[in-house]
């Protein structure tokens, strides 16, 4: 049998969620509204989602343009300026689509 997404996300290694979030480096007072501009995603990465996911990432677009409420992305610095996306490819896909402009985000790392 694969793995269940319970196993998953209860690793206690430090790339498991829990335990970044739960240790307090991110906490939810550590959000920032990101410009999307200042957010990387490849053009590979872009096509393969697109592709791969277009329905999720077309309801979310839909739900950036009607306003609703959407779980944060997790970004990291990157060392030429701007940002890498930790979680949230797709979210940051469909705010894109939605030109929404900004995105709530947690950025986490140095």
């Amino acid at each position: 049998m694969g793995k269940s997404r319970n196993n998953r996300f209860n690793r206690t290694d430090r790339y498991s969620r829990r335990d970044r979030f739960e240790d307090g480096e991110a906490q939810k007072n550590d959000t920032v509204w990101v410009s999307l501009d200042e957010i990387y995603i490849s053009d590979s990465t872009w096509d393969k989602l697109l592709r791969r996911d277009g329905q999720q990432i077309d309801d979310m677009r839909d739900r950036f343009e009607r306003e609703f409420d959407m779980v944060r992305v997790v970004l990291h610095h990157r060392p030429g300026g701007g940002y890498t996306i930790e979680d949230g490819r797709h979210r940051v896909i469909a705010a894109k689509l939605a030109d929404a402009g900004f995105i709530e985000a947690i950025v986490i790392g140095d």
